[in-house]
């Protein structure tokens, strides 16, 4: 694959599909053009992802797993301002089948319930959408720990917050705090502690 893809792009999903006469592929999500069909697992197109971007998967999963404190649905930074959560797209078909897509955080616009609440639509900004399999509170919880991972990420690289991060949580503030956002809250203000210590120190 040539990975100056990634680079002519802007994603904001891809999703495993299976299609007639050629079998596996990846169907990417872009904001904009036509959807794209790579011939490709969607395991390797990922692989192609991190190898643009000089991830370590494996070490990214090791680390950011501690942080949400799950070994699944790990969400995938790729940098600063782009992080991809995981969600299941389909039902497996078969012994190691993927079953999960990646949507960038800052692509969803809204979520959708539908009445079975075991399936959601996700708007993206773009004017997609995309339906999957599981419930409105699920999707929210995957879309907490990408924002946990992403602030984290942040912090790690010293860009500080992300906009889109405070903004969706101050947007819910007639809503009772999570330990997810209660975490977001201290660290900006840990965050902002140390940045006025270090101008009182002339650093």
């Amino acid at each position: 694959m040539n990975l100056d893809f990634f680079q002519q792009y802007d994603i904001c999903a891809f999703t495993p599909e299976y299609l007639k006469g050629v079998g596996e592929v990846t169907k990417v999500v872009v904001s904009e053009g036509e959807d794209l069909m790579i011939s490709m697992t969607m395991r390797a197109f990922r692989a192609n992802l991190c190898k643009f971007y000089s991830i370590d998967y494996g070490s990214l999963r090791k680390k950011y797993s501690r942080i949400i404190e799950s070994v699944n649905c790990i969400p995938l930074p790729i940098n600063g301002n782009k992080i991809f959560l995981q969600l299941k797209v389909r039902t497996p078909e078969f012994r190691n089948d993927c079953a999960m897509g990646y949507l960038d955080l800052g692509s969803i616009a809204e979520i959708k319930e539908y009445k079975d609440r075991n399936r959601a639509q996700i708007c993206l900004r773009c004017g997609r959408k995309l339906e999957v399999l599981c419930s409105i509170g699920t999707v929210n919880k995957h879309i907490k720990n990408a924002r946990l991972v992403l602030e984290h990420y942040r912090n790690e690289k010293g860009c500080g917050p992300y906009p889109e991060v405070l903004e969706k949580m101050y947007s819910n503030m007639d809503k009772p705090a999570t330990k997810a956002d209660i975490l977001i809250l201290a660290r900006e203000i840990l965050t902002l502690k140390n940045s006025l210590k270090d101008y009182e120190n002339g650093v």
